[in-house]
């Protein structure tokens, strides 16, 4: 496979510094957060409009959530979307060893 340069840079930086490899996993969270957001209105197949107005919050408040810089997701919100869109949301803690535990959130 061939890499491009932003791609040799990436993987040098992070094999250097826990630092931006800490960051470099936080954004792709929020990316995850944000995409997951869209992805279960877009199943629902609501507008923004449509899922704020399902969701008791407002259209901006949807467009902030679905943008993959925005780090204030909270999981009283992201229950309150699912619920709205029909879908089950599920949070998993691991931990090696002892620790394998998964949790419905309805």
């Amino acid at each position: 496979m061939k890499t491009d340069r932003h791609t040799r840079f990436v993987r040098e930086r992070a094999r250097r510094s826990k630092r931006y490899r800490a960051a470099y996993r936080r954004t792709l969270q929020q990316i995850d957060l944000a995409l997951l957001v869209r992805e279960m209105r877009e199943s629902a197949d609501f507008t923004q409009s449509e899922l704020a107005r399902r969701a008791s919050t407002t259209q901006s408040v949807i467009a902030r959530l679905e943008d993959a810089e925005y780090t204030g997701h909270s999981l009283p919100m992201l229950k309150r979307i699912a619920s709205a869109c029909g879908v089950h949301l599920k949070l998993r803690a691991e931990r090696k060893p002892g620790l394998d535990r998964e949790l419905v959130l309805a």
